[in-house]
């Protein structure tokens, strides 16, 4: 077979005349040099403090970002949108996750690009949001963080939590104005058990912990349709300055149940509010759709069935760089 083949191939060798050789050469030239060009960006991608340019590429001007600002055509048009990435993460992990159903649930990619990713010496976690899966905090805890847990719905007594040293449970709701709600706790489908939980604001807890100048660098909220009222506060109130990376388990359920002429209105209000954290610096870096069938929409316009509970993963780029120099500035004379 082997001398049947290179006979053949000598045969074909002899009919190329020089025009088409040449032009065969030229384009395995060109072929070398894009592929040389690539190995090249991929090898200095790598985040620099004393590089001008920061680790990604993005066009203010692109259409994508123009489209932000462009009313919804459709419910369809939402979840395309809010699937869309805005910026790529070259070393993207998971923390924690367990299986529900079929599938992994539970379960955070954080960003490890030196520009974003958190110091495994000195990293802070907040994490709203627990229910009795603390696979997340244990391995962000692990990694080298303080990981503060925040969860009203449960009794901390009964967590699982495997490195205390660096994980603390408070049994608080995040929201956007401060009150208290009854909950029966179920084992095995039955109420034993019944708590008061307290709910309150972002800025009432970084205060009772004495955060307010600390930075979060991995803010995680998984508050259960709560975040459509808390994140334009975080916005307005300017408390995600200090944060690096924002986890949010986004829920758009509402519109399972709600009329064909409130669809469109209330998905336009979700994206002006995903739309504001763009505006602030955060790109969505990923996106997954949880398929769990209680979720899941009809959109008859396009005959197909929508998850409408998905986790997203926001990066501000450069966070690292900007903390890097802020804390080589010069402190300011005081007069004597």
């Amino acid at each position: 077979m082997g001398k049947t083949c290179s006979s053949i191939m000598a045969r074909i060798h002899l009919r190329i005349s020089p025009l088409v050789g040449y032009l065969l050469a030229l384009a395995f030239y060109s072929s070398m040099m894009f592929l040389s060009a690539i190995s090249e960006k991929e090898n200095t991608d790598s985040f620099s403090l004393d590089s001008e340019e920061p680790a990604f590429v993005r066009s203010p001007k692109s259409s994508r970002s123009q489209s932000d600002h462009v009313a919804l055509r459709d419910a369809n048009d939402f979840y395309v949108r809010i699937s869309t990435l805005e910026t790529k993460c070259r070393k993207m992990v998971r923390f924690g996750g367990t299986y529900c159903k079929g599938y992994l649930d539970n379960e955070k990619y954080v960003c490890l690009d030196d520009d974003v990713k958190p110091n495994s010496r000195n990293c802070t976690v907040y994490s709203f949001g627990v229910g009795a899966d603390t696979t997340f905090d244990d391995m962000a805890s692990y990694y080298g963080c303080d990981i503060f847990m925040f969860d009203p719905t449960i009794n901390g007594s009964e967590l699982q939590m495997t490195n205390s040293e660096r994980e603390a449970f408070y049994p608080w709701g995040l929201s956007s104005f401060h009150y208290k709600q009854n909950f029966s706790i179920e084992y095995d489908g039955k109420p034993t058990e019944k708590l008061e939980g307290e709910f309150t604001t972002y800025g009432d807890i970084r205060k009772r912990l004495g955060h307010q100048k600390r930075d979060v660098n991995y803010l995680k909220l998984d508050i259960e349709n709560m975040e459509w009222s808390v994140l334009p506060q975080l916005v307005k109130g300017g408390h995600l300055d200090r944060v690096s990376q924002l986890a949010i388990e986004v829920h758009t359920m509402d519109i399972i149940k709600a009329s064909p002429e409130k669809v469109l209105p209330l998905l336009q209000s979700y994206w002006q509010i995903l739309v504001s954290l763009k505006q602030l610096g955060f790109l969505r870096v990923s996106h997954r759709f949880n398929p769990v069938l209680e979720t899941i929409y009809f959109d008859r316009a396009h005959n197909q069935s929508i998850s409408t509970c998905m986790e997203i993963l926001y990066v501000k780029r450069g966070f690292n760089r900007r903390r890097h120099l802020q804390s080589r500035l010069p402190l300011p004379e005081v007069p004597l």
